[in-house]
């Protein structure tokens, strides 16, 4: 075999070198052409949100409607990309329960968490924990006691104080009452009982005849206040102060017992119910509102402190109520008793249908 001259080789050699030399410039070139087209300002598009919601209590229909209204909101900020996923869950009204839902989500990485606290201190540690974690923590209605979280809610011990100044004057500061509360450990029962009481704490004429928790609901409220008609009804009784959600079980009651529910005024919350029963047997009452968007106002707050958004820990929402004067205004007929009227805003500031909220 010939073999070439040591030229030739060299010549080669040469070639090769400066082909692979424009390879790697021809390669280098991909890349700074690459980087040349990424924004030069440093922008980045707007990040879509995971946000979840932790709810306790599921035992009446305050709470599947603001579950409807949280996910019927929601459903619009993924639709205009705001939010990437979102989910609710209901433990029960066990703290440890809505404990260990919260560090569920808290591994499944979701950017900001919503509360409906079963209690409000027993949260606060693994709130915090999720905090300290850069989990961005929303309460509301039943918030929770702790300064590293956002709280959303109405004024509840205002609540309060407007249902039962509202009997006294329908009273005139004299007579029997009944007392029915809410869900025992929860903020809301302790904010809507310390308004009845410091009201209450101005009429000394007015005697507590017996008091019980209603859980916001018919069911147990039909339980508490028939024992308490059945014990008391010949006492004589000018008012019942009742925080809510049970009065359409009240109504009845005070029938089967042959009292007339025109002549004992009630307190109570914005349900499609009362209003039928103030329509319908005359009964005189003040509904005072805890607004089931109340989940879509703490979604709001959540995205403000994702979006970098100053805003304030504490967010109070106006109090809707009205008195049986008003009736026309807030009584839907083709509604069911359960329905809260106050379903959202006078400006519907959120957009939502009727349709989504009903129970289906």
């Amino acid at each position: 075999m010939k073999r070439k001259p040591a030229y030739q080789w060299l010549t080669l050699v040469i070639v090769l070198s400066l082909m692979g030399t424009l390879l790697a410039g021809c390669a280098g070139g991909g890349k700074n052409e690459q980087a040349s087209t990424a924004p030069k300002d440093g922008n980045k598009s707007k990040k879509a949100y995971k946000i979840a919601l932790s709810n306790s209590f599921t035992g009446n229909s305050w709470r599947s409607e603001m579950l409807k209204v949280f996910e019927a909101y929601a459903q619009q900020k993924k639709d205009k990309g705001e939010i990437s996923e979102f989910f609710a869950s209901s433990s029960g009204n066990d703290p440890q329960a809505q404990i260990n839902e919260i560090r569920n989500m808290m591994s499944k990485g979701y950017d900001a968490i919503l509360v409906d606290a079963s209690s409000p201190t027993a949260l606060a540690p693994v709130l915090g924990e999720a905090v300290d974690r850069g989990i961005v923590v929303v309460a509301f209605d039943n918030t929770v006691d702790s300064n590293k979280i956002y709280n959303v809610n109405t004024d509840q011990v205002e609540f309060g104080r407007v249902q039962a100044k509202w009997l006294m004057e329908q009273m005139g500061g004299k007579g029997n009452i009944l007392m029915i509360k809410g869900i025992e450990g929860i903020t809301i029962d302790r904010d809507r009982d310390k308004g009845h009481r410091e009201v209450l704490a101005k009429y000394p004429n007015v005697k507590i005849l017996q008091e019980g928790f209603g859980n916001y609901d018919d069911a147990t409220t039909s339980v508490i206040i028939n024992n308490m008609l059945s014990a008391h009804k010949a006492t004589g009784i000018q008012g019942i102060l009742t925080q809510g959600g049970g009065e359409n079980a009240i109504v009845e009651a005070l029938k089967q017992h042959k009292l007339d529910p025109a002549s004992i005024p009630l307190t109570g919350e914005m349900l499609n119910g009362l209003f039928r029963h103030v329509k319908e047997s005359k009964v005189k009452a003040i509904a005072a509102g805890q607004p089931p968007y109340l989940s879509a106002a703490a979604l709001d707050v959540a995205l403000k402190v994702l979006k970098g958004e100053k805003t304030e820990k504490t967010t109070i929402i106006p109090l809707p109520f009205d008195d049986y004067k008003n009736v026309d205004k807030w009584y839907a007929p083709g509604q069911p008793d359960n329905f809260y009227v106050d379903w959202t805003d006078p400006a519907n500031s959120y957009n939502l249908k009727i349709e989504q909220i009903l129970q289906k």
